[in-house]
C-alpha cells in the first residue's frame, strides 16, 4: 500500500457495557460471562439498610438506605419492585425477609422455587436519584496470561487485585472496595482527503465499525485511562503510548469514554475527576514509516 496517501485515523474507544459488584457477589454473573475486558477496583461509601425502616406493601418494599459511616453518612428512602415479568405469582409479603448485613443481600425465604435475593448495590445503583462516590484506586485488564477473557468471577484470583483489596480493608475501613467492569467497543474515524482509486482499500477496511477488538486496541484503552486517574495501585503512570499499527494502518489519535452517568456513578480518583461522557484523549507517539 502505498502510504503517501495515508490519512488521519483516530482510534475511539467507549464503555460498551458497565456492571458493578461487591467482589464476594461476583457470582451473580454467568460463569462463563466474558464479556468484559478491562476491570476498575473502586473505594464507594459503604452502603447497609435501617432494617427497623423496612415496610411491605402490595407493589413495593419501602427501606432507608445508609450511605457513609459515622458522620459523613446521608439517607434516602427507596421505593422497590421485585414482581417481574419471570415470576408474577411471587408475593414478597408472604415470605420470611431478612437481611444479611454481611453479604448485603435482602433474602426472601420459603418460596417453593427457592430464595429471592436483592443485593443492596445492584438496587442503590438503579433506585437511588443520587450519584455514587466512586473512587478508582486500580485498573486492570481481565485477561490470563495466555490472552484468554478471565471470566467475571474469577477475577478475585488476581493476584494484584488481591493485594488491593487486602490493603483497602487496613488503610479504608470506612469504605467498600466494588469492581466496575468494563466492556469496550472501538471504532476507527477517518478522515480522507484524497480521491485516489489507490484508497479503496483504506475506504473498505474502515466503511463498517466498530473494528474486532484486540490486545493492542485494549492497551492503548487501559493505558489512557491509567495515565488519565493515576490510580493509586497503580505502576504505570508514565506509559509511552506507541505506534498501534492495524491493516497496515497507523492509528494518529486515540479517544477513550467511559459514560458512568448510565449507572449513576461519580468516577474520581485523587488525581482526575471523571465528567460525564468526557473525552480522554492520550497523547500518541508515532514512528517514521
Amino acid at each position: 500500500m502505498n502510504t503517501k496517501y495515508m490519512p488521519d485515523y483516530g482510534l475511539q474507544t467507549w464503555a460498551y457495557h458497565l456492571s458493578m459488584s461487591y467482589p464476594f457477589d461476583l457470582d451473580y454473573l454467568s460463569p462463563d460471562d466474558r464479556r468484559y475486558n478491562i476491570y476498575v477496583a473502586t473505594l464507594i461509601p459503604k452502603l447497609s439498610i435501617d432494617e427497623g425502616s423496612v415496610q411491605f406493601f402490595e407493589d413495593y418494599i419501602r427501606f432507608d438506605v445508609i450511605v457513609g459511616t459515622g458522620e459523613h453518612t446521608s439517607r434516602e428512602t427507596l421505593d422497590i419492585s421485585i414482581i417481574s415479568d419471570d415470576m408474577p405469582e411471587f408475593d414478597h409479603r408472604k415470605f420470611e425477609f431478612d437481611y444479611e448485613k454481611l453479604r448485603k443481600a435482602m433474602v426472601f425465604k420459603g418460596w417453593e422455587k427457592g430464595p429471592i435475593e436483592l443485593n443492596l448495590l445492584h438496587v442503590y445503583l438503579t433506585e437511588s436519584k443520587y450519584y455514587l462516590d466512586t473512587e478508582i484506586v486500580y485498573i486492570g485488564q481481565a485477561f490470563r496470561e495466555n490472552g484468554e477473557r478471565l471470566p467475571a468471577e474469577e477475577l478475585m484470583s488476581d493476584p494484584m487485585l488481591q493485594k488491593v483489596e487486602a490493603d483497602i480493608l487496613r488503610d479504608y475501613p470506612e469504605k467498600d472496595l466494588a469492581l466496575l467492569l468494563l466492556e469496550f467497543k472501538s471504532q476507527l474515524l477517518e478522515e480522507i482527503d484524497s480521491e485516489d482509486e489507490d484508497l479503496v482499500q483504506l475506504q473498505e477496511i474502515t466503511k463498517n465499525p466498530p473494528l474486532e477488538l484486540n490486545n493492542q486496541i485494549l492497551d492503548v484503552t487501559e493505558a489512557a485511562l491509567i495515565n488519565y486517574f493515576k490510580p493509586e495501585y497503580n505502576e504505570k503512570f508514565n506509559i509511552d503510548f506507541l505506534s498501534i499499527e492495524d491493516h497496515e494502518l497507523q492509528y494518529r489519535s486515540a479517544t477513550v469514554q467511559i459514560h458512568p452517568d448510565i449507572m449513576g456513578l461519580k468516577l474520581f480518583s485523587k488525581e482526575k475527576t471523571y465528567l460525564s461522557n468526557e473525552r480522554i484523549i492520550p497523547s500518541l507517539s508515532h514512528s517514521n514509516s
